[in-house]
């Protein structure tokens, strides 16, 4: 009897597997699992922000390019808290990802790379690698996004407002 039972069991699982429903090929969801500080040690232009970018991945090499991506993301969606001479910046887009989702989705899949660029050439710091899961790294990197080019691109494709609409 226990030997039915566990065959069906197996056989239940084993179908359940079947249906279950997988990626296609060269669809990646993307998670946008971050945080945004101000540099300590560089204050920002009106061009220019530094800033320091925690991204968690599951690879420490693949992190590099999630922290650029992941600093030009915090900059038009989140903003970030400023430290010392950097008071900190609103975010450019408010109204968030899914206000503008087609648009978007485009922008991230490399547009994004012409308006940020490593500040340190992708050196981390000793203290910027954490192992915080069996699988997953926190690694923080400093980035400069350019943020007046970015501002104009989001004005120019009628993203956000232009700052001279307001007058």
């Amino acid at each position: 009897m226990k030997l039915r039972l566990f065959i069906f069991m197996l056989c239940a699982c084993f179908s359940l597997s079947l249906y279950a429903q997988k990626k296609k090929k060269g669809e990646e969801e993307v998670q946008y699992k971050y945080e945004l500080e101000a540099s300590r040690d560089l204050a920002r232009s009106n061009k220019y922000c530094i800033v320091k970018v925690w991204s968690y991945g599951k690879k420490e090499d693949d992190t590099r390019k999630m922290c650029m991506r992941n600093a030009v993301h915090g900059m038009i969606f989140k903003g970030y808290a400023g430290s010392g001479a950097d008071k900190g910046r609103r975010p450019l887009c408010p109204e968030g990802y899914d206000a503008h989702k087609e648009y978007f989705d485009n922008f991230f899949k490399g547009d994004y790379m012409q308006y940020v660029q490593l500040t340190n050439n992708g050196a981390i710091a000793p203290g910027d690698m954490i192992k915080v899961a069996k699988k997953e790294y926190k690694v923080g990197m400093l980035v400069t996004v350019n943020i007046d080019e970015l501002r104009r691109r989001l004005e120019n494709d009628n993203i956000i407002k232009k700052l001279g609409s307001i007058f």
